[in-house]
């Protein structure tokens, strides 16, 4: 089934700008809707990039249409009307997208959300990835830092290790696999087990896609002494792989998320997309 609604957060259009474009291009794969949800960050917001003084918030609400969060959000929407596909635009507060759970709401009505990794803004963007992949149900898309790259979307790496968090990144990337040209299924010192990789890792999967038209190729890696996610990374690399499809594995502590180790380590370092689902 194809993707026929894609969201995509933007805090600001210079971190964002990457997160727009890969959510324009799979929309014009899919020829479907895509949305960008404006989330406005008004100086005196506790997820404000900068701490400001009391008299420089007060200047800036009186302002209005020419506030900081105003000037930024006419940014995005000048970006917009030049994009090579039309976006709808929604918006909402900071503190109503992550505090009221609105962020939740909007990503629970897409079949992919795409969001980019940036410094700027960085615990609202913490925040917003938390939220959307172990709240929401719905996929992640992880845009990298770094300049826009326009990508066909024609070679994914899987990152394979026969647990729940990765089958349902695989089920949400497969409207992209079964366009893909070139798919690697990649496990790492995997072995053989009756309730885990089966008699001969990675081919369990290899088979379901294949019967989804999917056709893969299996690696087993040795990880040489590296940890699993940066054998993964190094793997994508090698590949030029559009983007590394995962399982995105975390706990709850004190209402928060933390990510696991492999989850944490690749989200920090990878060079590529990232597609993600818990």
């Amino acid at each position: 089934m194809p993707y026929k609604e894609i969201l995509a957060p933007v805090l600001s259009i210079e971190e964002d700008e990457a997160a727009l474009s890969a959510a324009a291009e799979i929309a014009q794969l899919f020829d479907t809707r895509a949305t960008a949800l404006v989330v406005n960050v008004e100086l005196a917001s506790a997820f404000a990039e900068t701490e400001s003084t009391f008299s420089e918030i007060v200047l800036d609400i009186t302002k209005g249409s020419r506030s900081h969060a105003a000037a930024e959000r006419r940014k995005i929407i000048d970006w917009l009307a030049r994009a090579p596909h039309n976006f709808d635009v929604r918006d909402v507060t900071v503190e109503d997208a992550l505090e009221s759970n609105e962020l939740i709401a909007h990503a629970r009505m897409a079949d992919l959300v795409v969001i980019a990794r940036a410094g700027a803004h960085e615990r609202a963007r913490r925040a917003m990835l938390e939220r959307v992949l172990f709240r929401s149900g719905r996929p992640v898309l992880l845009m990298p830092e770094g300049p826009r790259q326009e990508r066909t979307w024609g070679r994914a790496l899987i990152g394979w290790d026969a647990k729940a968090q990765a089958m349902h990144a695989v089920n949400g990337a497969l409207p992209l696999l079964q366009r893909a040209r070139e798919i690697i299924v990649a496990t790492v010192d995997a072995k053989p087990s009756k309730s885990g990789h089966g008699q001969a890792p990675g081919h369990d999967i290899a088979a379901y896609l294949a019967s989804h038209g999917v056709r893969v190729e299996v690696r087993n890696l040795d990880s040489l002494g590296r940890s699993e996610g940066r054998t993964l990374l190094d793997e994508a690399a090698s590949a030029s792989a559009d983007m590394l499809v995962m399982g995105a594995y975390g706990h709850s502590r004190a209402r928060e998320f933390l990510f696991g180790g492999v989850t944490r380590e690749v989200l920090s370092a990878a060079p590529v997309p990232l597609f993600l689902a818990h």
